[in-house]
Order: structure tokens, then C-alpha cells, then sequence
């Protein structure tokens, strides 16, 4: 019997038999990879197709052949252990065979792999219905063939076959059946187009295939005929054309609660699924995968008033794109004088790439949920990185020539000396200023001299955020108690620490949020201000000018404040009038840069303060860290390892099941298995016997241990306290917050 493989113009929604997902994504990963692979790459993947052919079909011998100089060529040969199992002797005879075969090569046309790859059709015989062919089979083979399923290796062209002889390790099932043709019909499909790309440096997947690979890939439905769509027309065309170019997202139908099903070329592309939730508001429930002609075709019927950019810097051009053009100009750029200044200080996004790249690349980060972006130069090139849930991701690789227009044109953007190269420098740009878009943010900048040129770093302040609920900052229910009594205290001071980034801002505005009222002055002295809270009188700093921390500070003492917030203590004027105001009767709070909470005390002695002095104004401290979260929707539940337990129950005195990633995440994680971040928190409360142990100048050893007895969860408890709670893996816990001696 003879079957004809799945028709690939079909839509491609027909169930088909399971092959393993860890396979699928293997193969399709490296055929929609933009990087081709190297012809050393094709023993690997016709042994990784064999492996997993033999682990999911159960087959007693794979072979895989494939034309080479018109003739048919055997390019891999396995057979299982169990044709020799009783009678090892013959082990040696098989391994023979092995190299015989793989040396052979068979003119076109002949025996039955010959008609598979001449005609382009499947075959599947057994023993019952098919003896007389398997019978001469098994006499070239030299073992009893009980059913054979051969496939072609065809995309645009037949390239070769995979041949599976003989099913084990199923009584019931003794020949294969049409699901494990289906199932080796769809593994032949994917290794071909991979293959081809390896063998034919002219081959190009078209875009049906395309469409088809990416669908399987997500496992999102694959529409490519229009009647097929049920478009609903008045909201379809109720959206800005422009959005929908730009992210070459196309919403169809929308559902009450503000979910949306959409249309996508590239259900892969997360910026641009963002970037359209948070331009609308709408929540994407459904991801349809069309053909990029379709798309087009939707597109010019619905938003014909969308005119087509012909210019390079088009609406809807990727970065890539640009960068592609800034590429190409660079590189016969010789001099750094060469640069057309006038042009890179133009707001016109059009008068130069590397002003549309700069907003490109701010705009690209800002939608990427970014907190920093990192400009660096190196050795053979100039390397953007975006800093993402606390992780740094390269974005961009672009000429290192390109460097000096780049960074020139961010000092532009800033007000910054662009003459001065060899000194860092600091300035803040309003982004607003610079793009049409409706993207309210202002970015902190930072610029220093490195071996290769200049690096710089924009951290990326959202003006229309506003504080979270406290509730909301991953506090533990005990952590929360204890911080709440403290921050309704009238009098006193509450420190944060923890490095750059590690949410002490956002944690000082969420206090000041919950305890904010019209009876109360709230004052806050800031830099920069990242924050803005309805009824809080807030002062941005200016160092240039005079006006720091501590210069705030004593103003405010004249102005009848209840709660005063300063941005940073960094030095001993600033330290002892925060200390001042916290013993006169208000309440002060501010952040301080120390490893943990007990590290406080010796900061402030070394900035000059004396420890009673200290003690007595003291409420607590709170040091932080963000933790990324696993993803709530793929993550699975797992046991721990030995190791793990061992943490588990030496933070905790606790073991039981946790959460892990998923290795292959899903489309609301972006495939890694973790998404957005959480705090965790030391809280050290001030109370007598630490007090004591302060006036006595103990050491921070002491200090911390004196903590813990009274009560305080460190750091690593704490994460390992989200690690119970489904929260966090623990590899993240303890990259984060490594063990502690006291717990241990």
C-alpha cells in the first residue's frame, strides 16, 4: 500500500500523529533560525532524526538515504541491540553490514527506496499483507522483516528517504500503522527543509512553509485562506492603521472582557505583542499564524488610508533593518571628523539613521519592559544590551565606527559637552521631546571613556508609572505586619539598602502612598524624581546648583513637614541631619547603598555618627533585592534534588514539592520560563537588645546574629521563602541571595 505525504498547500490545521515536542522544536528552531547551518552540521542532524526516530517509532533498524552525483547514497544505518540480544555472535556481522552499506551507493530508480524517491510517495507494508516484497528484503538484510515504512526527504525537490524496518516492544502492535507514518511524514518534512538549507545554498523556504514551520513551532492555529476568517469588520476597523504596521499585529475579533484574538506573521515577535497590549489596553487570548501575503492583502482591505513609507526609515521598519543601513554606511567611514554634526542635532527622525536609530533603540527598550540600556564598545564592534527582569540581553551588534555618531547624538539629546571624551558625565533626557509617539518617559544618563570609546548607560524612567500597592512588592505576610506598624510611626527613621536597582525607590514610594493623606506634609528631596504621588511636595536636587541632599534637608526643617523622604544618605553632613530631623519628631526615610540590613550600623559609623546616636533614631531597616519570578502559566511541579532539600530545610526547616521552569517556557514567558520580578526583603526592627548591642559597637557579625534571634528573616530565608510559596526556582534564590552563616 502506498500513501502520498501531507499535501503542503493544505491548511495545515489536520491533527497529526504526536512526535516529540523536544524533536519538533529541535528541527523547526534551526530551520526558521536566520543563521544557516554548516555542512558539518549534517552528520548531527540526521543522527538527531535517527535517535529520536528510534525513541518515539520504536523501530529495529533506521536507515536514511539521500542523492548524491545522481546516484542514491545510504548516509546513516542503525540497528537495534536486540537483533543480536540471544545471539551476540552476531553483533560483529551487523556492524559489518553497517559499513558495508554506508559505502554503497544504488543508481536512481532501483529496489523499493528507489520508487519512494523516484515518485515522491510513501510506502507502509507488513508481513501479512505485503510478504512477498518484505521477503526479498530480508534477504539482502540478513534479519526477518516484519513491516517497513519508507518516506521521502522532499520540500521543493525529493533529496532522499528515511526507511524504519520492524516494530518493537509492543506485543499488542506488532507492524506499524498509519499514525507512525503520519508521524515520520511530519519528522521527513522538517528534516528536508534543514537538510536543504545545509546542501543548497540557493534554497530559500517560501512563505506558506514558513508559515506552516512557525505554526507548528508555537503550536498556534495556521489560517491561509481568507474565507476561512471570521473578521469582525467594526472593530477590525476601528483601530489606528498605523499600530497595526508597525506591529505587525492584526486584531480580528474582540471578546467583553477586553480580550482580543489576533492575526500574526511571527507569533514570536513579544516587543511587538507589548508594544500593542500596552498601546491598547487589549489582552491577546489567540495567536493565528497567516502567510505574510495574507497579512498584506488584510492590511491594504481594511486600512487603505495607510499609505506605503517608500522611505527607508519607514513606520514599519525593524531596528534590524536600520541598523542594516548604518552597517553598510559606516563602513567607509574613516574618521571620526567625518561626522555631519547638524545633522545628528536635527529632531528630524529622517535626516540621519542615527537619529532614528537612537529613538529606534529607546523606543525598542521601553517596550521591551527594559530598566536599562547598555551602549558599549568592544574590540570588534559596537554592542547594545537591554537589562531585562535583571538580566542583561544583547540586542544589537553594530561597525564600532558608528560609535562616536551614537553616543554624539545622546549627548545631543541630553545637553552634553559632546567635545569632552575623556571625563564621565551625567544628564537626563526628556524622550518626549524627540519622538512623535505617546511614550512618556524620561531616560538618566551616564557616559564614561572605556578602552574602545565611549559607554553608555540610560536608565529608563516611566513618568505615567505610579507607586504599587505595598501589597504588591512581595513582602511576606510577617514582613508586611512588622513594616506597616513602622511606617505609621510618627517619629523616627526607616532605611533601605541595597544596590542599584534593587526596588528601594519603589518601596519608599508605596510607603509614602499608603500613609499619604491631606493632614500630614509629606516632603521628598530626589534625584532623579521617578516617581510623582498626588499630595507629596517633591524637589528634584541639583548638585551643579547647591542644592543637595543635605541643602534639602535643612529646608525642610523650616517647612513644618511630617514625613521627609531624601532620596540617598552618602555622606556624613547628610547622615547626621536626616538624623536630626528623625529625633525632632518626624518621621525620615531614605535609602542607604549596604549589602544587608545589619551592614547599616557600621555605614553610619563610618561616615562619623556616633552609635547612640543611631540607635536612638533607628525604627528599621529594610534591605532588598528583585528576584525574577517563575512563569506562573508553563512552570511545572517538581521534587527537589539532595542539594536542594538540604537549602530547603537549612533556611527553613522545610522540604517539600517546588516549582521549576519550563525548558520550553510558552509565548507569555518569551521560552524562558521566567517572567517579571519580585522583592525580597531583611527587616532588622530596632528594639532593646539591639540597641544595646549598637551603643556597645559590635560588629556586624554580632549585630545580625542579636536579629535573627529576635525574629528577622535574612535574605536568603526570605527567597527561599518564595521558593516554598511557587514563587521562585532556587537557582534563582541563591544566584540572588547566596546562604547564610547564621542559618546554616
Amino acid at each position: 500500500m502506498a500513501y502520498s505525504m501531507a499535501d503542503p498547500d493544505s491548511n495545515a490545521t489536520t491533527p497529526r500523529s504526536s512526535l516529540s515536542k523536544t524533536l519538533k522544536r529541535s528541527l523547526l528552531l534551526k530551520i526558521l533560525s536566520k543563521t544557516i547551518p554548516n555542512k558539518e552540521d549534517l552528520d548531527s542532524i540526521l543522527e538527531l532524526t535517527a535517535t529520536k526516530v528510534i525513541d518515539d517509532l520504536k523501530a529495529q533498524s533506521v536507515t536514511l538515504y539521500l542523492i548524491e552525483n545522481d546516484q542514491i547514497a545510504f548516509k546513516y544505518v542503525y540497528y537495534s541491540p536486540t537483533l543480536w540480544e540471544s545471539q551476540p555472535e552476531l553483533e560483529q556481522k551487523f556492524k559489518a553490514k553497517r559499513e558495508e552499506l554506508l559505502k554503497l551507493r544504488l543508481p536512481l530508480g532501483s529496489g523499493l527506496v528507489g520508487k519512494v524517491i523516484q515518485t515522491g510517495e510513501s510506502n507502509i507494508f507488513n508481513k501479512v499483507e505485503n510478504s512477498d516484497e518484505l521477503l526479498d528484503l530480508s534477504k539482502s538484510t540478513d534479519f526477518d522483516i516484519t513491516s517497513m515504512i519508507t518516506v521521502p526527504l522532499k520540500d521543493q525537490r525529493v533529496i532522499g528517504a528515511i526507511q524504519i524496518l520492524n516494530k518493537e516492544g509492543d506485543p499488542e502492535k506488532p507492524y506499524f500503522d498509519k499514525n507512525d507514518l503520519n508521524c515520520l511524514q511530519e519528522l521527513a518534512e522538517y528534516t528536508s527543509a534543514l537538510l536543504l538549507r545545509i546542501l543548497d545554498p540557493s534554497y530559500e523556504i517560501n512563505e506558506l512553509d514558513t508559515a506552516r514551520y512557525v505554526s507548528s513551532f508555537t503550536e498556534c492555529k495556521l489560517i491561509t485562506q481568507e474565507d476561512d476568517l471570521d473578521i469582525d469588520e467594526r472593530f477590525a476597523n476601528s483601530l489606528p492603521g498605523d499600530l497595526v504596521q508597525q506591529t505587525g499585529i492584526f486584531p480580528y475579533k474582540r471578546f467583553e472582557d477586553g480580550r482580543v484574538s489576533v492575526l500574526m506573521k511571527n507569533p514570536l515577535d513579544y516587543q511587538s505583542r507589548e508594544a500593542f497590549t500596552l498601546k491598547t489596553q487589549l489582552s491577546i487570548d489567540q495567536v493565528i499564524v497567516i502567510p505574510a501575503s495574507l497579512f498584506d492583502r488584510l492590511f491594504k482591505m481594511h486600512f487603505p488610508e495607510v499609505e506605503e513609507m517608500q522611505d527607508i526609515f519607514a513606520a514599519g521598519q525593524t531596528i534590524h533593518e536600520i541598523t542594516n543601513v548604518i552597517a553598510s554606511e559606516y563602513q567607509q567611514l574613516d574618521d571620526e571628523s567625518d561626522l555631519d554634526v547638524e545633522k545628528l542635532k536635527s529632531d528630524n527622525e529622517s535626516s540621519s539613521p542615527i537619529v532614528k536609530l537612537v529613538n529606534q533603540i529607546i523606543e525598542d527598550a521601553y517596550f521591551a519592559s527594559a530598566s536599562d540600556i547598555h551602549i558599549e564598545p568592544q574590540e570588534r564592534g559596537l554592542i547594545v544590551r537591554y537589562r531585562i527582569d535583571g538580566v542583561c540581553v544583547e540586542k544589537l551588534s553594530l561597525p564600532l565606527k558608528s560609535c562616536g555618531a551614537i553616543v554624539a547624538r545622546i549627548k545631543i539629546m541630553c545637553d552634553l559637552d559632546i567635545a569632552q571624551k575623556r571625563l564621565p558625565q551625567d544628564g537626563r533626557i526628556d524622550f518626549s521631546k524627540f519622538t512623535h509617539k505617546k511614550i512618556n518617559i524620561d531616560l538618566r544618563v551616564a557616559t564614561c571613556p572605556s578602552l574602545f570609546g565611549e559607554k553608555v548607560v540610560m536608565r529608563i524612567l516611566d513618568k505615567r508609572k505610579s507607586a504599587l500597592p505595598i501589597t504588591a512588592l512581595g513582602f511576606s505576610d510577617k514582613n508586611l505586619e512588622t513594616y506597616r506598624t513602622c511606617i505609621q510611626r510618627p517619629y523616627g527613621m526607616i532605611l533601605h539598602c541595597g544596590p542599584t536597582g534593587s526596588g528601594k525607590s519603589m518601596t519608599l514610594f508605596s510607603a509614602l502612598k499608603e500613609i499619604a493623606s491631606p493632614e500630614i506634609n509629606i516632603q521628598t528631596a530626589e534625584d532623579p524624581i521617578e516617581y510623582t504621588l498626588a499630595g507629596v511636595n517633591q524637589m528634584q536636587t541639583h548638585k551643579s546648583i547647591g542644592l543637595t541632599f543635605a541643602a534639602a534637608l535643612r529646608s525642610f526643617l523650616r517647612m513644618d513637614p511630617d514625613v521627609i523622604l531624601v532620596g540617598e544618605i552618602r555622606d556624613e553632613e547628610t547622615a547626621e541631619i536626616a538624623i536630626e530631623a528623625a529625633l525632632t519628631g518626624h518621621l525620615l526615610l531614605s535609602t542607604l547603598h549596604t549589602n544587608d540590613a545589619p551592614s547599616t550600623v557600621a555605614r553610619f559609623t563610618d561616615m562619623g555618627i556616633d552609635p547612640f546616636m543611631i540607635s536612638a533614631s533607628l525604627l528599621v531597616v529594610c534591605a532588598q533585592r528583585l528576584i525574577r519570578r517563575v512563569c506562573s502559566k508553563c512552570c511545572v511541579d517538581a521534587e527537589p534534588n539532595p542539594a536542594e532539600k538540604r537549602l530547603l530545610e537549612n533556611a527553613l526547616h522545610w522540604s517539600g514539592p517546588i516549582k521549576k521552569p519550563n525548558e520550553q517556557g510558552c509565548p507569555s514567558c518569551g521560552g524562558t520560563g521566567m517572567r517579571g520580578r519580585i522583592g525580597i526583603h531583611e527587616l532588622m526592627v530596632n528594639n532593646d537588645e539591639i540597641t544595646y548591642v549598637i551603643n556597645n559597637r559590635a560588629s556586624t557579625e554580632k549585630i545580625k546574629e542579636c536579629a535573627v534571634k529576635n525574629g528577622m528573616l535574612t535574605l536568603h530565608q526570605d527567597a527561599m521563602l518564595k521558593v516554598k510559596n511557587g514563587i521562585t526556582t532556587i537557582l534563582e534564590a541563591v544566584s540572588v541571595a547566596p546562604p547564610d552563616v547564621t542559618t546554616e
